[in-house]
């Protein structure tokens, strides 16, 4: 059998290869992106979503209650649904548990009875531990403020202390801890919070470091031994160049109000009239003045000096200094701050007869009544240095501006406040 012819087979021809210019012809070319480098490529992990702490009212949960249940979602050309858990939280913004807790609370029946404008309901919220401390110390709290008296953070804190050693004789005494977190919580509950007047700081001077330098290298230059000579014989090496720690002193002096009155107090939220009763009338006006002196070592060697107003004498004057406390000298001038004589009688009954003729250093402010011509005499005759503290700097460098006029005002605060 003769073979079968095989089949035409049609070739086409070989192509030739477009250009690059007609391949892409009506494509725009679009530049890649530029390669970052390895920390800009690193992505952040994502954040959890939060909601951040908040109360609510009984009317917005009431209106989220009422969005929840309604049907408002659209679930067809004619039809509603009901939005869900997730979808009600997200359009709120509040979290998902709350919702539940919402509900539950509302089929309850728990706020009824409550205004709209109230947050809490009954029975919600985390258990208050010491109930029975935290409602005598807010009826101590409302008593005293009726009374005009001033309430500070500190007055809390040593009341609550002293009414668990009442209430609770059996607890141990570290049990109870005034923490912060105890005091927000019973403030917030009973609706108290802490009004204030913002008092305007004093402005540092423009140059302030340069005029500290200055005065901390005249603090050392003076503090070098002196070479003696044929009259008069060298210093000796003390604890800090030529001055013992004895000898280095800070004096300074700040106004002591009769009352405390001013400032900031707790009080009910919503009053407008934050007001405070005077133990005498006009004493909220009227104020002391109290000199302090603190040596490097820190032992005590002079005595407080207190100026008062007046002219310290009558039948009423000798009278009270019978009840004068005999650690506190008291001195009465016109207007209740001391002046050069005050300088003067301070330095040669307290300061001179305890530093037993040897040099010391005398640290203190600008006031007038530390530079006049007598005082300055006094110093120099009794080999006395005076350093003063440059104008505006004395709440970075003083010792008793920094440290100590502060705790001692507190501290005399509660003592006031206490005993009223």
């Amino acid at each position: 059998m003769a073979p079968r012819p095989a089949g035409h087979i049609r070739v086409h021809p070989i192509l030739p290869a477009l250009s690059t210019e007609k391949f892409y012809t009506g494509v725009k070319k679009k530049p890649g992106p530029k390669r970052k480098q390895l920390a800009e490529s690193l992505r952040a992990a994502p954040r959890c979503v939060e909601y951040p702490y908040r109360s609510y009212k009984v009317s917005y949960k009431l209106r989220v209650l009422s969005y929840w249940i309604t049907p408002s979602i659209g679930a067809g050309p004619t039809q509603l649904r009901k939005p869900t858990r997730a979808e009600t939280a997200t359009r709120f913004g509040v979290p998902e548990a709350n919702l539940s807790r919402w509900k539950k609370e509302e089929q309850e029946g728990k706020f009824q009875g409550l205004t709209l404008e109230q947050y809490r309901v009954p029975g919600g919220g985390r258990r208050r531990k010491w109930e029975v401390l935290e409602q005598a110390l807010y009826e101590k709290f409302q008593y005293r403020r009726a009374s005009g008296g001033i309430v500070r953070r500190g007055w809390f804190r040593r009341v609550s202390k002293e009414l668990f050693l009442q209430h609770y004789p059996d607890e141990a005494q570290t049990s109870f801890c005034f923490s912060n977190g105890w005091f927000r919580r019973f403030l917030s509950f009973h609706q108290v919070s802490l009004r204030f007047v913002t008092n305007t700081a004093s402005q540092l001077p423009s140059d302030f470091s340069n005029a500290i330098l200055n005065w901390m290298r005249f603090n050392r230059r003076n503090s070098q031994l002196r070479p003696g000579n044929g009259q008069v014989p060298g210093d000796v090496l003390a604890d800090v160049g030529r001055y013992t720690l004895s000898n280095i002193v800070n004096m300074d002096q700040t106004p002591l109000p009769f009352e405390y009155l001013e400032g900031r107090t707790y009080n009910q939220k919503g009053e407008k009239t934050i007001w405070a009763q005077s133990s005498h009338s006009g004493w909220d006006k009227r104020q002391a003045t109290i000199q302090l002196a603190v040596f490097a070592d820190g032992i005590p060697r002079v005595k407080p000096l207190v100026f008062f107003r007046g002219l310290g004498v009558g039948a009423t004057i000798l009278t009270e200094r019978e009840t004068y406390d005999p650690q506190v000298v008291v001195k009465f001038n016109p207007k209740a701050y001391a002046n050069s004589s005050n300088m003067v009688e301070w330095l040669d009954e307290q300061l001179v007869p305890i530093l037993e003729g040897q040099p010391t250093l005398l640290v203190h402010d600008l006031f007038g009544a530390h530079k006049t011509e007598e005082v300055l005499d006094t110093f120099s005759a009794n080999d006395i240095v005076v350093s003063m503290i440059p104008g505006g700097c004395t709440s970075l460098v003083q010792p008793l501006d920094v440290s100590i006029n502060q705790p001692f005002k507190d501290i005399l605060r509660v003592s006031r406040l206490t005993f009223r």
